[in-house]
């Protein structure tokens, strides 16, 4: 069981939540990526450079797990076909907490990503999805988005990953054909103003989180 799988649709999406896997296996935490395509259309370099930069960036983020899979590049759809392919990959890792692209993204691909895990995780819970006859679900989905041209809502919760900026420079600076660096960087000031610290990320929800130690409050 994992507690942490973000589901992506391109290689380098995960540099806008790197700071949150850095800083859940900083404490001990197990977590996992699926990037569904191998970036082939991008016009920047090739797919094998892509595939090559994905293994170093898996690398600095030390996942307990990874699946880097052949979903098209610009062309990711909403299907039957698509669930069948992440089904058992969510039975495999049965994470406790699931994180993937906002359902409001500028890119195509987000979007139908989005909805692809959504509808994925309801239907990876049921017993007729499970090897031996159990259910699943998360504790909690969560969102967080690439681009703010159409999303332009702040986010629920910000996450403080002062601690692992440098870390996460190191993630964006493996995907070094992707000009990516300032657009990651800027958006995690802007979050870290936000949310009263240097750097930060940001997650949607569409569940009410439910906390049973009222001392977490003091923390929020």
């Amino acid at each position: 069981m994992l507690d942490y799988l973000v589901i992506t649709a391109h290689p380098d999406d995960e540099t806008a939540i790197a700071g949150l896997l850095l800083s859940a296996k900083c404490q001990g935490l197990s977590t996992g990526l699926i990037c569904l395509t191998q970036g082939e259309a991008g016009a920047f370099t090739s797919m094998e450079t892509r595939q090559e930069e994905m293994k170093k960036a898996v690398k600095l983020l030390d996942l307990d797990y990874f699946r880097h899979l052949s979903f098209p590049d610009a062309g990711v759809e909403f299907s039957t076909e698509g669930m069948n392919t992440l089904i058992p990959l969510l039975r495999e890792t049965e994470a406790r907490i699931v994180l993937t692209i906002h359902p409001e993204d500028h890119h195509p691909d987000h979007l139908a990503v989005s909805r692809l895990v959504d509808r994925s995780v309801f239907t990876a819970g049921l017993r007729k999805n499970s090897p031996d006859g159990s259910t699943w679900h998360p504790e909690q989905i969560f969102y967080f988005a690439l681009d703010p041209k159409i999303n332009n809502s702040k986010p629920d919760i910000i996450i403080d990953v002062t601690a692992f900026h440098k870390e996460k420079l190191k993630v964006i600076a493996a995907h070094e054909s992707q000009p990516i660096e300032s657009f990651i960087v800027n958006g995690s000031a802007y979050l870290g103003i936000l949310g009263g610290v240097q750097w930060g990320e940001g997650l949607y929800t569409r569940q009410p989180l439910c906390l049973t130690d009222p001392r977490l409050l003091l923390k929020i």
